[in-house]
C-alpha cells in the first residue's frame, strides 16, 4: 500500500528524494569525521602546495588551517628536511596510487620544531580528491623517547632486540650494532644469524635459553660471546623474556643485550690469578696461613702436612692453642701475634710446634696484618717454615763457641796466673849465667865455659821477653792487664827507648833519628811500662826489617788533645793485602825464614792492644820496597783512672781530667 495522495500531482512534488537525503547526510558524516579526527589530513597538489588542511592542525601546531592553504609544504618544513621532502613528493606525484611514509620537522607557533610522521598517497587521478592525500601524526614525544633510549644504550653499553615468533632473526637496535662495532644493516637477518654472531662454543647455550623462554614463559639470563666487526669476540649478557599475544600465546621474545666484556675479562683474570696463587700456595714448601683477629685459621696450605704430619682440615676454623706450641714458647708467640693484630707490626718469631708423632719441630713465622673484606676488621697473613736443621746447626755452633771461649778463658787465666811461676826460674837462669860469665867467684878454668855462660844468658833473656809478651797478651785477653797511668815526659821516654835499641841498629848498619815537636815537653798520662813496651816493639820491628844503610825515624807530635807516636823505616815494606793481618796475635808477613824465626808475631798485636787499653789506636801504612810507617795515637788523658798522690806527698792538684771515666 502506498502513501495517501494529497491531491498534488506526483510530478509537481518539491520534497527531496531519498538519494538526495542520503547524499546530504553522508557528506555531513564524513565532514564530521575529518574535523574531529586526531590525525591531520592534508591535500597537496602535484607541486606540493597545500590545497586543503583539516582542523586538527590547530591542536597540533596552534595555527589556523586556512593560513596554511595555498603555501608550499617545503617552505614550511625544517631547512634540513626540505630537499628530502621535495624529492619524495616529486617521486610520489610521478606514480599514481604510490605511497610514501616520511618524518619531517614542522614549526609550532611557539617556535619549537615538532616531528611529524606523514603517510602520503597519490590520488591525483581521483576526481573527488585530485591531489596527494597526507595523513600525519605528531611523533615528537615518541622520537624523544627513542632518542633517549639510544643515548642510554650508548652510555650504558646496552641494546635491545625483539624476535617475533616465526621470524628468522631478531630485530636489533642500534645499541646492539654499536656493541658489536657493526653497521645496523650488517646485522644478520637470516635464520642462521647465531652462526654468524655467536661463538661456536656458545651456540647451544644461547638457543637452549631462548627455547626455555618460549616454553616456560620465564625470563632467562646468559652470558655468551658475540663476534664483532673486527672478527674478535666480546662477552654480552642477554636478558630475555617472552611477550604474549592477544591469545595468550608466546608471540615474541624481547630482550636486552649488555656489553660486559671488560667485567668478564677482569673476573676471568682474577680467577686465573687466584688459581695461579693458589697453585703457588699449595706447592710452596713454606706454610701459608690466613688468620682472623682471634688467631683462628681461615686457610692453611697443604705444606703443613709435610712439616707437621697434620692435615689442613684439622686447623680450619680453630685457633692455635697452648697444647700445640711448646709451653716455653707459647707466651712469646702469643705476644708477637697480638703486636701484629693490634699495632700493625710485621713480626717474626721462632717457636716449637708439636708434630703429630709427638716430637717438637722448630718453626719460624713471619706475620703481617691486613684488612678484611669489610675494610675494617684486622686479619693476619703468615708464612711459616721449618727451621729445625738451622736450629740444630745454631746450637752446635753455640756449643762449639762456648767450648772455645771457655778454653780460651782457661788458657788466658792459666798463663796469667803462671806469670810468677814462669818468670822465677828464668830470672835464676839469667842471674846465675851472669855470675858465671863474669867469673865473680873465680875462673871457670876454660874459655869455652864463659862462652856457654853468655849463650845461656842470651837465650834466657830472649825466652823471658817471649814469655813476657805471651803473658801480657794473655792478660789483655783475660781482662786482667791493669794500667797504672802517670804523667810522663814523651821526649824522655823516647830517648830511653832509642838508647836501648841503638846498639842493635848500629850492628845492622841502620841509623836512628828522632824528633819531638810537642810543646811544653809533650806530657802524656799513660802507663809507663805499657808505653815503653809500645815504643820498644815498634823500634825493634823497624831495626829487624831495615837493611844496612837504611834509616829509622821516630816522631812525636801533639794535636787536638792527642799524641801521635810514629816510627818510620826504609825497609822492604809490606804488601797491601797483608796489612790487615798485622796486629793479630802470632801473625807475621815476612817471607824471610831467618827474620821470621826472630819473633813470635806478638809485637804489633801487643802494640794495638795496649793502645786500645789507653783509648787510642794503631795504623799501618806501607809500600813494598819503600818502607813502613806505624803510628800510635793516644789521648793525652786516657779514660782510665789515675791514682791520686797521697796528701803528705804533694798538695798540687792532679793532672786535669786524669780521673775522667
Amino acid at each position: 500500500m502506498g502513501r495517501p495522495s494529497d491531491g498534488t500531482p506526483s510530478g509537481e512534488n518539491n520534497a527531496p528524494c531519498a538519494d538526495d537525503l542520503l547524499a546530504a547526510s553522508g557528506a555531513h558524516f564524513y565532514r564530521a569525521l575529518v574535523e574531529n579526527a586526531g590525525g591531520i589530513l592534508t591535500i597537496l597538489d602535484r607541486d606540493g602546495i597545500v590545497t586543503y588542511q583539516s582542523p586538527a592542525v590547530r591542536k597540533a601546531f596552534g595555527g589556523i588551517e586556512q593560513a596554511l592553504t595555498g603555501r608550499k609544504i617545503t617552505d614550511l618544513v625544517h631547512p634540513d628536511d626540505r630537499e628530502r621532502i621535495a624529492r619524495k613528493i616529486e617521486d610520489c606525484a610521478r606514480v599514481p596510487n604510490s605511497e610514501i611514509i616520511e618524518v619531517a620537522r614542522l614549526p609550532h607557533e611557539n617556535g619549537s620544531w615538532l616531528r611529524v610522521e606523514t603517510h602520503a598517497r597519490n590520488l591525483l587521478a581521483d576526481p573527488d580528491i585530485a591531489g596527494i592525500l597526507c595523513v600525519s601524526r605528531d611523533v615528537t614525544d615518541a622520537y624523544r623517547l627513542e632518542h633517549q633510549l639510544r643515548e642510554a644504550e650508548r652510555l650504558a653499553r646496552f641494546g635491545h632486540w625483539r624476535w617475533v615468533k616465526g621470524e628468522p632473526a631478531p630485530q636489533w637496535s642500534r645499541g646492539v650494532a654499536r656493541i658489536l662495532a657493526l653497521d645496523e644493516d650488517k646485522l644478520p637477518a637470516g635464520g642462521d644469524w647465531y652462526e654468524h654472531l655467536v661463538h661456536p662454543d656458545d651456540h647451544g647455550e644461547l638457543l637452549s635459553k631462548f627455547l626455555d623462554a618460549f616454553e616456560t614463559h620465564e625470563p632467562v639470563t646468559c652470558v655468551t660471546r658475540f663476534r664483532t666487526g673486527d672478527n674478535c669476540y666480546r662477552y654480552v649478557k642477554t636478558y630475555a623474556y617472552a611477550e604474549a599475544d592477544a591469545f595468550r600465546e608466546i608471540g615474541a621474545l624481547v630482550g636486552l643485550a649488555e656489553d660486559v666484556h671488560e667485567e668478564v675479562e677482569a673476573e676471568l683474570a682474577v680467577k686465573a690469578s687466584e688459581a695461579k696463587y693458589r697453585l703457588l700456595t699449595e706447592q710452596a714448601s713454606d706454610v701459608v696461613a690466613y688468620y682472623d683477629a682471634q688467631s683462628r685459621i681461615m686457610f692453611i696450605s697443604p705444606a703443613i702436612e709435610r712439616i707437621l704430619g697434620r692435615s689442613p682440615e684439622g686447623f680450619h676454623g680453630k685457633p692455635i692453642t697452648e697444647e700445640l706450641v711448646h709451653p716455653d714458647d707459647f707466651p712469646r708467640a702469643r705476644k708477637a701475634f697480638l703486636r701484629c693484630v693490634q699495632h700493625g707490626e710485621q713480626v717474626q718469631f721462632d717457636y716449637r710446634f708439636l708434630h703429630r708423632d709427638g716430637h717438637y719441630v722448630w718453626l719460624e713465622s713471619t706475620m703481617r696484618r691486613t684488612l678484611g673484606s669489610d675494610g675494617r676488621s684486622a686479619e693476619v697473613i703468615g708464612v711459616t717454615r721449618d727451621i729445625s736443621e738451622r736450629k740444630h746447626h745454631e746450637m752446635e755452633l753455640l756449643e762449639a763457641r762456648e767450648r772455645a771461649e771457655a778454653a780460651s778463658r782457661t788458657k788466658s787465666r792459666f798463663l796469667a796466673n803462671m806469670s810468677h811461676e814462669l818468670r822465677t826460674p828464668l830470672n835464676a837462669i839469667i842471674g846465675f849465667s851472669d855470675i858465671l860469665r863474669m867469673e865473680m867467684f873465680g875462673s871457670l878454668g876454660h874459655e869455652r865455659y864463659s862462652e856457654y855462660a853468655q849463650l845461656i844468658n842470651d837465650s834466657g833473656a830472649l825466652l823471658l821477653d817471649l814469655i813476657s809478651d805471651i803473658l801480657d797478651m794473655s792478660k789483655i785477653e783475660a781482662g786482667k792487664y791493669e794500667l797504672h797511668p802517670e804523667t810522663l815526659d814523651v821526649k824522655a821516654l823516647i830517648d830511653s827507648c832509642v838508647r836501648l835499641v841503638r846498639g842493635n841498629a848500629e850492628e845492622n848498619g841502620a841509623q836512628i833519628v828522632h824528633m819531638v815537636t810537642c810543646g811544653g815537653g809533650c806530657e802524656i798520662v799513660a802507663d809507663e811500662r805499657a808505653l815503653k813496651q809500645i815504643m820498644l816493639n815498634l823500634l825493634s820491628n823497624a831495626v829487624k826489617f831495615t837493611p844496612a844503610g837504611g834509616r829509622i825515624s821516630v816522631e812525636a807530635a801533639e794535636s787536638g788533645g792527642e799524641v801521635r807516636l810514629t816510627v818510620n823505616d826504609t825497609g822492604r815494606g809490606i804488601p797491601p793485602d797483608q796489612i790487615a793481618r798485622l796486629g793479630q796475635p802470632f801473625e807475621q808477613v815476612t817471607t824471610d825464614a831467618a827474620l821470621a824465626k826472630q819473633g813470635t808475631g806478638l809485637g804489633l798485636a801487643l802494640v794495638r792492644s795496649l793502645a786500645e787499653l789507653h783509648g787510642g789506636r794503631m795504623t799501618i801504612e806501607s809500600e813494598p820496597g819503600a818502607g813502613t810507617s806505624v803510628t800510635v795515637t793516644l789521648p793525652k788523658v786516657p779514660y782510665c783512672e789515675v791514682p791520686r798522690p797521697l796528701a803528705e806527698e804533694t798538695s798540687e792538684t792532679p793532672f786535669p781530667g786524669a780521673a775522667a771515666g
